[in-house]
């Protein structure tokens, strides 16, 4: 009976491990088998040539858009909400494509004209406006994880960094096609063809620095193969995750848990990035991060500004050192032989300060060399190795390699495995060359499902506050699908027929019914049935990012320094973080005037420090690709609205420039700052209770009512 029960026991057991092993295979050979072509579903299946659905209220439709909309609604018997004010919409769109407010003057001349194409007009004006390029490619370098800095221990400087970020601003203002802007990021190297037995010829410069797209990722110092391994396992997870919205790179050690990526999938997209070639590090670099390629300065009159610069920084290069020379030689003679002699503290002061002056303007003449934070392809032989063999990796450890594979696309978009094909030179000289533009023309391509799919759903995130697939760089089953996967087709189609037309896709999108919805809508029906507001029954108010936050403060001081492009800035620190930091030691070159006032996408991306106020708001430098912002409401939020140095001096600024516009009249100054700040004049009870305000408060009654304009909700959310 013993026997037996024990034998029962193993057989169970038995039968259980074969069971779990025969589950374990199936589950294996469900991840390693592609799709068919017949099978595949949205969103890997190509987009549907759709038509905009019949609804019922048509005299709520604009554009495709909003019939797209209305009809989910009127499933529910729910319409849209009343449209936005005048006021409301005008506010709203210059913050949503400028990142600033309005003006006064800009806000009375679009609610009195008559036109009733004013909001098209307006529309058009402010995508050719150049501030439209510095608000949207803020967007794009949270995705690109950009940075002035390599991150990790030392936090090394990036000098070169900041001519992606001006590339990126030309390329919204530009409207440069969306199929160029991918294929220069991921293989700008490789777009010039090479038809005949020469050499090769030297990349375009703008291309060269689009390619720091690829180098952006934190980089600590160099530890041979492995380091090789995680440097193209990073290329490969941001470019499946930025232009496909898939997230190739969970299947780096296994195959994917929730989608059809198997583990060799990785891989054969890791081979395009295989004959990456860096340059060596400059002599001296400590860290070891990699040198720049040579990228002449092609912008207009960039040439000319940096020549001008260099000299300006030599100058000063050269006043610095010869103080701390002559200070070094008073200290020299005390120490020899009249210690009364000695330096002062004033000196001792002036010669620290000076001491790490010299080394900032050291650090900006690397930054004014015509090179950019780049990378080639390798040459191939005989001058340096063919391509490397790629193989799967077992668990992802970089030294148990498996099976060799080939390079390839995802095989839950094309419906299979094979190969991708790589187009040569005609004589074989270069067989190194042109993975990387294989891989970067079929993700450009119309035929490709999911990058069209991808961007017009990013743009939708960034205006609506929410995508229709709401996890921006995940479309797989973790997104939880499309709330509207229709409407994501037509705007694909739109988008590619539009010739990838950024701009085009951002006037179908504001001038919908839909986006000109009020945000204040109180339907109880409406309410019940869709919480939060996935159909979009009504506009969703949202928080001003942290940069548009200290813009727009700026702005409406009347002390925003428009200057455009250029190197990085270093705002003042609070006080108390410049004691911390310490000048000598830091990265960070205070500037009090107004160089230090310029727009926040050109401040300093160090991955070690945060600008304290953009970090209330929310704002981290990236060290990982991020398409969405946190918004959260905190304590900090206020006080540093409130009494933060950085907001309290602006009050004061803000004060001035309304007394001085406005005249000596209380009235008139409320007013005025009213209008300044959220666009409109204020109730009169609104004008009772701040003037009340400003009598009560001695010595700075304006001050207060500024004050107090900059820490309402209205002023830092739109509606």
């Amino acid at each position: 009976m013993q026997k037996r029960l024990s034998f029962d026991r193993v057989t169970i057991a038995g039968n259980v491990v074969f069971f779990l092993a025969y589950c374990l295979l199936g589950h294996v050979l469900l991840a390693e088998s592609p799709p068919t072509n017949s099978v595949r579903s949205w969103p890997f299946n190509p987009p549907a040539d759709l038509q905009p659905p019949l609804v019922r209220h048509l005299d709520r439709v604009t554009n495709g858009i909003d019939n797209f909309i209305l009809a989910r609604l009127e499933e529910k018997d729910l319409t849209f909400a009343p449209a936005a004010s005048a006021r409301t919409l005008g506010r709203r769109v210059y913050f949503d494509l400028t990142g600033l407010p309005p003006s006064p003057a800009e806000v009375d001349a679009f609610v009195n004209d008559p036109d009733p194409k004013a909001y098209a007009k307006l529309v058009d004006k402010l995508l050719d406006d150049p501030r439209y390029g510095e608000r949207w490619a803020r967007f794009w370098l949270d995705l690109a994880r950009y940075a002035d800095t390599a991150g990790y221990e030392g936090d090394p400087d990036l000098p070169n960094a900041w001519r992606y970020r001006d590339y990126v601003i030309d390329a919204f203002n530009q409207d440069k096609p969306y199929d160029t802007f991918v294929i220069e990021q991921i293989a700008g190297d490789e777009i010039e063809e090479i038809m005949g037995a020469g050499d090769l010829t030297e990349p375009k410069p703008e291309p060269t620095v689009a390619l720091t797209f690829l180098r952006l990722a934190p980089f600590t110092e160099p530890r041979g193969d492995a380091s090789r391994h995680e440097l193209l396992s990073e290329m490969t997870s941001t470019v499946s995750s930025v232009f496909l919205g898939l997230t190739v790179g969970c299947a780096q050690c296994h195959n994917h848990k929730y989608d059809q990526i198997p583990t060799k999938d990785f891989y054969r997209m890791k081979a395009f990035f295989s004959t990456v070639q860096l340059q060596r590090p400059l002599p001296g670099d400590s860290f070891q991060i990699g040198g720049p390629l040579p990228a002449a300065f092609y912008r207009k009159g960039e040439k000319e500004w940096a020549t001008k610069l260099t000299d300006q920084r030599n100058l000063d290069l050269g006043e610095a050192r010869s103080l701390v020379a002559a200070m070094d030689k008073i200290e020299d003679v005390g120490k020899k032989s009249d210690p009364k002699v000695l330096l002062t503290s004033e000196q001792r002061a002036q010669r620290s300060k000076a001491k790490a002056r010299i080394r900032l303007l050291e650090q900006d003449l690397r930054r004014l060399q015509p090179v950019a934070m780049s990378l080639r392809h390798s040459y191939g032989p005989p001058f340096e190795p063919s391509v490397p063999e790629t193989r799967v990796l077992n668990r992802g450890d970089w030294d148990k390699p498996g099976e060799v594979v080939e390079p390839g696309f995802p095989s839950v978009i094309t419906g299979h495995q094979k190969s991708a094909p790589i187009r040569l030179d005609p004589f074989k000289r270069w067989p190194t060359r042109s993975r990387r533009m294989a891989l970067a023309q079929w993700i450009a391509s119309s035929e490709n499902p999911m990058t069209a799919r991808v961007m017009v759903n990013r743009l939708w995130d960034w205006h609506f506050g929410r995508g229709l697939v709401a996890t921006p760089s995940d479309f797989g089953k973790l997104s939880g699908g499309a709330s509207h996967p229709e409407l994501i087709d037509w705007l694909a189609r739109q988008f590619t027929n539009s010739k990838w037309s950024v701009k085009a896709m951002h006037r179908l999108m504001l001038n919908s019914a839909t986006y000109r919805q009020s945000s204040r809508h109180d339907d109880a029906q409406a309410e019940e049935a869709d919480p939060e507001n996935v159909l979009l029954w009504h506009f969703r108010p949202r928080r001003l990012e942290a940069e548009a936050v200290r813009d727009a403060v700026l702005a409406v001081s009347g002390r925003l320094n428009p200057e455009q492009f250029g190197l990085p800035i270093f705002p003042p620190l609070p006080e108390g973080l410049d004691e911390e930091v310490k000048f000598d030691e830091s990265k960070w070159a205070k500037q009090e005037g107004p160089e230090g006032r310029k727009r926040s996408i050109y401040i300093y991306q160090q991955r070690s420090m945060t600008l304290p106020f953009l970090q209330t708001f929310d704002s981290v430098v990236c060290d990982a690709t991020r398409d969405r912002r946190q918004a959260s409401v905190t304590p900090l939020q206020s006080l540093a609205m409130y009494n933060g140095r950085f907001a309290s001096e602006e009050a004061n600024h803000f004060a001035a420039r309304v007394r001085k516009e406005a005249g000596e009249s209380l009235e008139a100054q409320i007013q005025l700052a009213f209008k300044i700040t959220l666009g409109r004049e204020p109730a009169s009870d609104e004008s009772k209770r701040m003037q009340t305000l400003a009598s009560s408060t001695a010595g700075g009654g304006l001050t207060a009512v500024c004050r107090v304009l900059l820490n309402t909700n209205e002023f830092i959310y739109v509606e």
